[in-house]
């Protein structure tokens, strides 16, 4: 049994890494990480690659930050489980199958660049958005591997303006520490609990 958690950037890989080495503590689990780049070509590039040069996950597992215009029910610090993605430059939706539910069900709008304003296209009040979902789905779903694409909300769409201002370091901290509290031992026994079912 082999799970494969794919994230952004080294940093977030880093950080997952330690989290869930903390929470896990059983060694029968065979735990893979991939660092898969946010640009469609790096994204697909680097998941094929791995999925060519090493053993064959039994589930894929994606988990990091997105960004969102207004939350209703959610907090900031929740995490939403991606069901639908839609690609923000055509419109066209790709559907993530629900293999197992850890939280709730959203749309995840997809881009090739940062997001500044909420799209004219799309009359909802609650948006969420990243820029690698959509590859990640195309590669996997190709490769009909179960999996889970689980975002944290933390970038508000149009915070990104001021990014040169910001405090790189002071950032990235606060983003890291929105996610050390999630659930990561709960949210392995779920996985593992659905591959022994299926």
């Amino acid at each position: 049994m082999k799970i494969l958690v794919v994230a952004a950037m080294p940093s977030e890989l880093k950080a997952i890494r330690e989290w869930i080495k903390s929470a896990w503590i059983k060694t029968n689990l065979n735990i893979d990480y991939l660092c898969c780049g946010i640009w469609n070509y790096e994204t697909i590039s680097s998941l094929e690659h791995y999925l060519t040069e090493n053993k064959e996950p039994t589930f894929i597992w994606n988990i990091w930050i997105c960004g969102y215009w207004n939350l209703k029910n959610e907090k900031k610090s929740d995490p939403i489980q991606v069901t639908s993605i839609i690609n923000i430059h055509t419109q066209k939706e790709m559907i993530v199958p629900p293999f197992l539910i850890v939280a709730p069900l959203k749309n995840c709008f997809c881009s090739e660049s940062v997001v500044y304003e909420k799209p004219v296209f799309y009359d909802n009040d609650e948006l969420f958005f990243d820029m690698e979902s959509r590859w990640i789905e195309f590669v996997t779903s190709k490769y009909k591997f179960p999996r889970l694409i689980l975002k944290v909300p933390f970038d508000f769409v149009g915070e990104e303006k001021n990014v040169k201002e910001k405090n790189y370091k002071e950032s990235t901290d606060k983003m890291i520490k929105n996610m050390k509290n999630l659930s990561y031992h709960d949210y392995l026994q779920k996985i593992i609990w659905w591959i022994n079912q299926y």
